[in-house]
């Protein structure tokens, strides 16, 4: 009992030492109330989030969470956040020795993989978008798991993947959007998955952009309800090139992007208004669109030698019918197009995610092998622990001294071998086949027991023995201790009959498990309690019976249970 007191107060220690170890931080409420604004109106948490004095906050807690909302901020609000990576290393850290932190983990991964980007290094920045997605996931934190996807197809998609790897990563994360009930990101992953379907499958891109604009009508997002039209514009602008019918269609899905307002939009809305007036035959309006998609563009370079200009320009060529003009423009169309699909970077950005997720499974499987392990180590605790009570019982016998004491001596033995066995338990080089022997050992042991107590004249062990089981049915979850050790000898029949047949009690399972193990009749009958082997021979009759088996119970065991 002194032994038992000790123990639990152990436990309770660990116990309250675990829990102060996941305590959340009490963190500043002026980081807390930025935090409740940042998907919302993000301007102004990082207006709030900018008013603070880094120097006001002491707790290392603080800072941590300082550092990884500003750097949300900034770039939600698009203010570069390549450089400096002190700061959200700082919370990475931080976070990273904060279990109860995982949400916060996440998010420190998702916008250092950002600023990876921003400086361009792909392959780094998928790896923390894929730890982004581990944490996430592992903690059934879905918004940012479907953030994580969303950014690592973005990345692959910049990158110009032709495999679908960007498409498979937007289907998972609109599953997760629509698991916690974010619309916003449904109606922003939906438009661009129906972006990448245009060019590979245009039924499945319009039906994708129709969900995305019923998505935000209700919504009422006017935002991405002009952006939804204008990219189910441009894919019937596509499909207009092998059949004129969808020019029209693509007009009047145009028009209704005008009650929204024509003014301020983005310049890519502007080009493929150009793009459809051109092909239907009206350069001049065409020629205006493009104007206003050029206002502010005056200084890019770039953007004069890009698709977005260059397309409706050749287009409006030939509608004019300037054919050396729209020639010339066309080649350079076809010229930007085929250079940007040679992205040596892309293979590094597949290189690290097989990288990860490679070394994710291995980490993965050591610890299920460190599990199971566990697992072996409490299965042999238990059954040693019924083999030290049944020793207690038999000690009191005067004429068997001399086989308690080379019980003991085999015992001490066997603890010997069970302390080396839990070394190598700890040291992860356990040996299933060593440890089965040893509990096959004790159990050979306890039917050593059995025999002597049966042949005794006054029989005072064998009453002793029913005393015993008496105790153990009043306990009997420490037989089913024993299944484990059987499922191994017999290919999981235990656990087959327990599926199979769960109208069976658990003094019937113990039955079978003893015939498993080889026992007699006279064992059996010894070990339940039975006045007779012969009431054995006829339980056995009724297990067959109440299993409904064709076959004796032993033809049953040798099969495994598989019938």
């Amino acid at each position: 009992m002194k032994y038992l007191i000790h123990i639990w107060l152990i436990i309770m220690v660990l116990a309250g030492v675990l829990a102060s170890c996941i305590r959340v931080p009490d963190y500043d409420r002026r980081l807390t109330s930025a935090d409740s604004l940042m998907y919302t109106q993000f301007d102004t948490a990082l207006a709030r989030l900018t008013s603070i004095d880094p120097n006001s906050l002491n707790k290392s807690a603080d800072r941590a969470y300082y550092s990884l909302l500003l750097t949300q901020a900034r770039y939600m609000n698009y203010i570069p956040i390549s450089g400096d990576s002190n700061a959200i290393n700082a919370s990475i850290e931080f976070f990273e020795h904060h279990n109860a932190e995982h949400e916060k983990l996440a998010r420190a991964y998702l916008y250092n993989g950002a600023r990876l980007e921003e400086d361009s290094k792909p392959d780094s920045a998928m790896l923390f978008y894929k730890k982004a997605e581990v944490t996430a996931s592992e903690n059934g934190d879905y918004f940012n798991k479907g953030y994580s996807l969303l950014r690592m197809s973005k990345l692959y998609t910049s990158h110009n993947a032709l495999d679908g790897r960007d498409l498979e990563k937007l289907e998972q994360a609109v599953e997760c959007f629509e698991r916690v009930k974010d619309t916003t990101y449904q109606i922003l992953c939906l438009k661009e998955l129906g972006a990448q379907y245009r060019s590979r499958n245009a039924d499945v891109a319009e039906n994708k952009l129709k969900q995305a604009i019923s998505l935000a009508e209700v919504k009422k997002d006017t935002g991405n309800l002009i952006s939804c039209h204008n990219i189910l514009a441009y894919l019937y602008f596509m499909q207009g090139q092998k059949d004129k019918f969808y020019n029209t269609m693509a007009y009047r899905q145009l028009q209704r992007i005008k009650p929204l307002g024509l003014y301020g939009l983005n310049d890519n809305v502007y080009t493929t208004f150009a793009n459809v007036y051109a092909s239907l035959g009206m350069p001049d309006s065409a020629m205006w669109y493009l104007q206003l998609a050029q206002q502010g563009r005056e200084r890019d370079s770039t953007y004069f030698k890009s698709n977005n200009y260059l397309e409706p320009l050749s287009l409006i060529a030939k509608a004019r019918g300037e054919e050396l003009n729209f020639l010339k423009l066309s080649l350079e169309c076809d010229s930007i197009s085929f250079s940007s699909f040679n992205d040596p970077e892309i293979v590094n950005i597949m290189y690290a995610e097989l990288s990860f997720d490679e070394q994710y499974k291995n980490q993965q499987d050591q610890a299920r092998r460190t599990r199971n392990y566990i697992y072996w180590a409490i299965a042999a605790a238990v059954i040693l622990s019924l083999l030290l009570l049944a020793l207690l019982f038999y000690r009191r016998s005067h004429h068997y001294d001399k086989l308690v004491l080379e019980l003991k001596d085999r015992s001490q033995s066997q603890n010997n071998d069970l302390a080396d066995l839990q070394v190598n338990i700890n040291e992860l080089k356990i040996n299933d086949e060593r440890l089965k022997g040893f509990i096959a050992s004790h159990m050979g042991m306890l039917s050593d027991i059995i025999e002597a107590c049966y042949h005794e004249p006054n029989n005072r062990i064998a009453e002793n023995m029913k005393r015993i089981v008496k105790f153990q049915d009043s306990n009997r979850d420490n037989w089913v201790k024993l299944y484990d050790y059987i499922d191994l000898e017999h290919d999981n029949i235990m656990t087959r009959t327990r599926e199979n047949y769960p109208q069976l009690n658990d003094r019937e399972l113990l039955l079978l498990a003893l015939t498993c193990m080889g026992y007699s009749y006279i064992h059996i009958a010894i070990i339940m309690g039975y006045s007779n082997a012969t009431s054995v021979s006829v339980i056995k009759q009724r297990l067959v019976k109440k299993m409904g088996l064709d076959c004796s119970l032993n033809e049953y065991i040798q099969n495994n249970g598989k019938v």
